[in-house]
């Protein structure tokens, strides 16, 4: 447990099953869920079996590892290596859809839909953070830039209804919905900020929201809300559905946030 932290989340009976069967790799699969958010099973190589190539979720996402995990060694060795791929893979993609989101005519509706559905969701917040922060900078020397960036939220908010309207699979579906969901919160967020005539960043109506920040140096997100900083931890979180955001969930993020700072 002190090599491989997560085995704490299991009970000791389920720890001892897992050390008794360490000679076979696949006797994890069915405790994935007990030490990974999302990982509902993983892949592995049909000629090398010792060898995992892949992650799945419980709808069948399916994310290949950049590089391969070799079961060998302690079972807390190989799991730790588990552990590292996972978070370096969705790092990867995440900084790919980033990086997308740099070029001024990236057409997100078209491009998202091409990475994990995880990237999708912090690309769109990562978005809406910088298009938000540049029109508040820019609001003191331009007066429509606020009006005009509100309207640009409102149409790619209706271009992603529009794709729930499509015969979607269940996977599909959920995604574009939890899209949806997400972005109605930070359309109507934008809505109240314009509202209230922000016209600086440290305005606190701006600061105290949830904001997501690419650093293309070293391929990080950083969150931040109110004074408190966090780095986007890239846990891989599949698709799941998410309940709507309301004003209290808002001051919710905040004291918690608070809490874990302190």
């Amino acid at each position: 447990r002190l090599c491989f932290p997560r085995f704490f989340f299991i009970s000791d009976p389920v720890l001892l099953e897992i050390l008794g069967q360490s000679s076979d790799p696949q006797s994890i699969q069915p405790h994935l869920l007990s030490l990974f958010d999302a990982v509902y099973r993983v892949e592995f190589d049909e000629r090398q079996p010792d060898q995992i190539n892949a992650m799945l979720s419980n709808l069948g996402e399916r994310i290949p590892f950049e590089k391969s995990v070799v079961c060998t060694g302690g079972v807390e060795i190989w799991l730790n290596s588990l552990l590292t791929a996972v978070k370096d893979t969705v790092k990867n993609v995440i900084a790919s859809m980033a990086q997308c989101l740099v070029d001024p005519e990236y057409d997100f509706i078209k491009g998202f839909v091409t990475f994990c559905g995880q990237a999708g969701l912090v690309g769109v917040q990562i978005l809406w953070t910088k298009e938000a922060e540049v029109a508040i900078r820019k609001a003191r020397v331009d007066r429509i830039i606020m009006k005009v960036t509100n309207q640009k939220f409102l149409d790619l908010l209706n271009n992603l209804i529009e794709l729930t309207t499509k015969d979607l699979t269940v996977m599909d579906r959920i995604r574009f919905e939890t899209m949806v969901t997400i972005h109605v919160h930070q359309r109507d967020i934008f809505d109240d900020i314009v509202k209230l005539k922000v016209r600086t960043p440290i305005d606190f109506e701006w600061q105290k929201q949830e904001r997501f920040y690419y650093y293309e140096e070293t391929d990080d997100v950083i969150v931040r809300i109110t004074d408190v900083i966090f780095n986007y931890q890239n846990e891989y979180l599949g698709i799941t559905e998410r309940l709507a955001i309301t004003p209290l969930t808002d001051r919710c993020y905040i004291t918690l946030a608070q809490a874990i700072c302190m």
